[in-house]
């Protein structure tokens, strides 16, 4: 359901269902439509952010969280 934590080959499902914005838990960026978040493939997390040269891990795009509606 909405609130919930997905991966993203699953994002579309779960947008069409809940119709709410989107967010990546990776770097706490919001994608309000789908072209937006389809084209997030790459982003830096806190830990690469703060570690910089020492991060050694992975650095694709892992899961999002869709907001509830009724939160926006």
């Amino acid at each position: 359901g909405c609130g919930d934590i997905v991966k993203k080959p699953k994002l579309d499902t779960h947008y069409t269902r809940c119709h709410a914005s989107v967010d990546c838990i990776d770097c706490s960026t919001t994608f309000r439509i789908p072209s937006e978040f389809k084209g997030h493939t790459s982003c830096i997390t806190e830990a690469e952010k703060y570690q910089k040269g020492l991060y050694k891990g992975p650095k694709a795009v892992r899961f999002y969280i869709i907001q509830r509606r009724d939160l926006m």
